[in-house]
């Protein structure tokens, strides 16, 4: 008798019966091949897909170069807000100028009836070569 974990109520195991042989058989399966006009219709719809990925890629990269020139652009038109704004300072400096320059140089300010009229001219002058003053 066989002592096994400590169990003494264990029944002798049988000698096994011989094995016998077993013929085992294996079925191979062999996969069809696709046929060709299945094949080509695998083909053409990848291809699909893929011709209309790169529609909807060319159509963003489009898109993106769009929104870049618009960005560009309103960089452009702030920059150029700027050089306006500093340029109307400028004007405004130089006209409130006019006044204290002509005083400078010995100019006065004309009165309403000081004025002076000139008539328009009407397109030929019967004056000769006067000088006009304009270089």
């Amino acid at each position: 008798m066989a002592y096994t974990r400590g169990n003494l109520a264990v029944q002798e195991r049988q000698k096994e019966q011989q094995l016998q042989y077993v013929e085992k058989t294996t079925v191979i399966k062999r996969r069809s091949q696709l046929p060709k006009r299945e094949k080509l219709l695998y083909i053409m719809s990848v291809l699909f897909v893929v011709v209309v990925m790169c529609l909807i890629g060319m159509s963003h990269v489009r898109i993106y170069d769009m929104n870049r020139q618009i960005q560009k652009a309103d960089s452009q038109i702030d920059t150029l807000n700027k050089g306006i704004d500093t340029l109307q300072v400028k004007k405004q400096n130089l006209e409130m100028g006019i006044v204290q320059k002509a005083k400078e140089l010995g100019y006065v300010q004309a009165e309403q009836g000081d004025a002076i009229h000139v008539p328009a001219a009407t397109g030929t002058t019967d004056t000769p070569n006067v000088p006009s003053g304009q270089n």
